[in-house]
Order: structure tokens, then sequence, then C-alpha cells
């Protein structure tokens, strides 16, 4: 396979990424006793500190073998005129994932929920370095398509941020994003111990100094600063996984119903609309109690309660997408139904899972924190609905000097729905060009040469053209989707790194798109 260039900015966001992806992921794991007033030796011993990367032994091994599988369907699949290093770094990702899981485990005595190697951090920071070696290995052998990929995220940026919604959204996120990671720097978290009381008063009053008081005291004595920090990570944390959940199992049965239909399809759909017209939170609040009462279980419980809203909203994209002519082309000369589902339908119903996606962000915080205020949340962890839990049950609602502690959390939770929800408009608008020509035009949408005809979707015809408003969203075209072989799948994007033909290389298709 002939290698090309990189894009030079593809190259920037790849110094840039990957030292930040290393450090979230340490900033997740980070020691929870190591504030600033630690002094810096002790601050910076925290990023090697054993627990850092501590993940359970059986997460690493599911890992592992989901690389392995990867690895391997990619040199099987691969051309074999071609030669490819992607299936080489998978597979070196998947041996740093053994050694790592067996180092856990050897000092747990192999058992499977073994988390401390003393070098789990050396471990983790291999892989993130791994991952970035991997797509640069992509986009030297993709370089076509990763120059698409720079141009389209670009215009995406463009748009979004000529939001108002958006950008207030995103603020409000990266807020609450920063107090959560930097939390064991804010403030220890030995201050959530029931010993740890900063005030001999009930309901102490807000003050400047100490800073712990800054939101006053529970009924306790103990800083309601304190829990309203760490309590952060926690709604965000839960919100976050369980949306990743129901997102990947929602979308999975929309394509799969919405592909198939038929007696299979009506099936699915069938069992889909059981769990629509089952009442939320009476079924989250009998789960929750069965399971059990810690995070894990909140956050299956949410995606078990929430999947299936997704799964309709996809459902819809993918009957419309399935009748369009490539897709008809593709079943024309042989390609297989998992080939069809995973080249072109989730490709081009993508954008409608990701703007799905950020709404049900919002859903999943919302239900936690009422799940928690209930008394259904984890009782050894603090949460913004476990504070709301704790005064009211303590009367603070009829005690004045209580206003911060109620009112904090309350805010916080109405704050971080809100900047979900502007997000998930403004991805609206961004990813759906008709909403966005609506939305500039009054209500009326005008079609004109440089954007897709009525009954077509952004990004299956040609890319050519555009114009600066256009956002394309294709995925991988192949010959069955598009047959001129010999001709580029569209116009001439001008790229900053020196123009060229981006979007112009199709991947032949000659063994009918098995895989």
């Amino acid at each position: 396979m002939s290698l090309g260039p990189i894009p030079r900015r593809l190259k920037r966001w790849i110094y840039f990424w990957t030292p930040v992806v290393w450090l979230v992921l340490e900033l997740i794991m980070y020691p929870k006793d190591r504030p600033v007033s630690s002094g810096f030796v002790n601050v910076m011993g925290g990023f090697v500190d054993p627990h850092v990367g501590a993940y359970p032994a059986w997460l690493l091994w599911l890992a592992a073998l989901a690389l392995i599988v990867v690895g391997v369907l990619q040199l099987r699949g691969r051309d074999k005129s071609r030669s490819s290093r992607m299936p080489l770094v998978i597979l070196a990702m998947a041996a740093v994932c053994v050694v790592w899981a067996c180092a856990q485990m050897s000092f747990t005595q192999f058992d499977l929920g073994g988390r401390h190697s003393g070098y789990s951090w050396l471990s983790q920071a291999v892989l993130v370095v791994l991952a970035a070696a991997l797509v640069w290995v992509w986009a030297a052998e993709h370089y076509e398509r990763a120059g698409l990929l720079i141009w389209n995220t670009r215009e995406v940026w463009r748009l979004y941020r000529a939001s108002w919604q958006g950008i207030l959204g995103l603020g409000i996120l990266l807020f609450f994003t920063a107090m959560a990671l930097l939390a064991p720097f804010i403030v220890s978290h030995a201050w959530l111990s029931p010993n740890a009381q900063v005030s001999q008063m009930s309901f102490a009053p807000p003050s400047l100094r100490p800073y712990l008081l800054w939101l006053g005291s529970d009924e306790q004595g103990l800083s309601v600063f304190a829990e309203f920090v760490w309590s952060c990570r926690i709604s965000l944390f839960v919100g976050l996984l369980a949306t990743l959940i129901t997102t990947v199992w929602g979308a999975g049965a929309g394509i799969f119903t919405g592909y198939y239909g038929g007696r299979l399809g009506e099936v699915g759909m069938r069992i889909v609309d059981v769990f629509l017209v089952l009442p939320w939170l009476p079924f989250a609040m009998v789960l929750a109690a069965a399971w059990g009462q810690n995070y894990g279980i909140i956050i299956l419980v949410i995606a078990f309660t929430s999947w299936a809203g997704t799964a309709r909203v996809v459902r819809a994209g993918v009957l419309s997408v399935k009748e369009l002519p490539f897709v008809e082309r593709a079943r024309a000369i042989g390609s297989g139904d998992f080939h069809i589902m995973r080249k072109h339908i989730l490709t081009n119903v993508m954008p409608l899972i990701f703007a799905n996606a950020v709404l049900t962000v919002a859903i999943a915080v919302f239900a936690e924190t009422t799940l928690s205020f209930l008394g259904l949340g984890d009782p050894l962890n603090f949460s913004w609905g476990t504070m709301l839990e704790h005064v009211f049950n303590a009367g603070g609602t009829e005690v004045p000097s209580a206003t911060a502690y109620l009112l904090a959390p309350g805010i916080a939770v109405v704050l971080l729905v809100l900047a979900f929800n502007l997000m998930g408009t403004a991805f609206d608008e961004v990813l759906d060009p008709k909403l966005r020509r609506r939305e500039e035009s009054g209500g009326k949408i005008n079609f004109r040469d440089d954007m897709p005809a009525p009954g077509t979707l952004a990004g299956a015809g040609a890319f050519g053209g555009g114009g600066s408003s256009a956002v394309y969203t294709p995925g991988q075209q192949t010959d069955d989707a598009m047959p001129d072989f010999d001709k580029p799948a569209g116009g001439t994007i001008g790229r900053p790194e020196g123009g060229g033909w981006v979007g112009g290389h199709i991947e032949d298709d000659e063994q009918g798109g098995e895989e």
C-alpha cells in the first residue's frame, strides 16, 4: 500500500490530543488524597501512583480480546497486493493489554478483579502512544480520507461555533468537566469523611474563610463545598457511561430492526415498544432496588430503561437510508448484509446517532439525580442527587442558613442538563443541512444547486461544489456505491496543506463486499 502525505493539521491534532488524552486518563484515577497544598513533589508523584490506571483485570482481558479480533479481521480482509501496518499496531496494543492484565492478576493471586500491578500508569501511557501511532498509520495509508476528515471536522466546528447555544452549552460542560477532573487538586477526598467536620454547628452559613465553608456545612458539620466538587465527578461519570451503553445498544437495535424489516423487524420493534410504554421511574426504582445500590448497577439501570428511544430514532433514519440507490447497488453486486449495514447504513445515520447521544446524556444525568434523591443511589459515594436527599431528610429546607446547601446541587443539575440540551440543539442544526437552512430562511427550505436534492442525504453524493456552508458525512465509499472507478468521487477541495483531491479515492470492492 502506497503511503501518502499526512495532512499537517492532522499531525498537529495528534501531537496535541495524545498528551491531552493521557492527562485525562491520569486524572480520572488520580489519588484522592494529594491536593495542591500537599506540595509539588507529592502532587507530581500522584501521576505514577499504583492506583493510576488500575482497571480490573477482566476489563483488560476483554479489551485485549476485542483488539485481537479486530487485528485478525484486518489481516484477513486486506488486499494481498497491499501491505498495511495497522494490524501490527492493533496486535501490539492487544499485547500491552495482555501483559497489563497478567501483571494486575499476579499481584492479587490471579483474581480477575485484580487492580494493582505497580506500573499500571506505564502500561496506560504505552497504550495511549500506540493508539496515536495507529491514527498516524491510518492517515498515512488512507491520506485522501484523512484529508476529507480534516475538512469535515473544520466545517462542523465552524458551523457549531456560530451557534450561541452550542458555545454556551460547551462552556458550561467544560466548566463542570474541569471541576470533575481537578477535584483531587481542589479539595482532598478526606474532607468527606464523617469525622472531618469543618464546623461545630449544623448547617453553618457560607463563609469566605476557610474555603471549605464557601457553601456552608451540612447537618453533620461537613464541608458542602467538598461534597459538591466530588459529586460532580460521580454525576458526570454515570451520565456519560450510561449514555455510551444506551447509544451502542439502542443504535444496534435500531439498525437491525430498520434494515431487515419484515417479521424480524416487527418482533424487534414490538420489544422496543414494550420498553417505551413502561413507566420509567417505577421500572427504574424496581430494578435499582432488586439489583443493588452502587453506581455500576445505577448505570445499567439507566441504560436498560433508556435504550428504546434511541432505537426508535435510529430505526426511522435507517428506513430512509436503506431505500437510496447506493444501497440497492450494493445489494445488486452481492454485498452482504453486515457489509451494507457497517459501510453504508451506519455511516449515513452516524450524525443522527451522535446528536441523539448528546441529548441522552442530559436524560442520564437527570435519571441518576432522581434515583439518588429517592434513596436508591450509592450510599458510599456522593452525587448531586445524594446531596439533595441528605438536605431534605435533615430538614434543611426549613433552615435559612442551608440555602446554599440546597441550591448548589440543584442549580448544578439544571445547568448540566441545560448544557447538553443546548449542545444537542446546535448539533442538530450543524449535522442536518435541511434544518440549518430552514433556520436561516425563517422556516422555508430553499434548495440550491450547491445542496443535496430533496430525498437525498448530505454526503451520499458528490463532494464538489458544496459551498461554504456544506457539511458532508460520507464515510467510506466503495465501488458498490459509485460505479465510475476511473473518476474521482467528486470535485476538488482545496486543503490548507497544499490542495489536491480529497474524497476521490474509491476502494475496489471486487470481493463482493463480504467481510
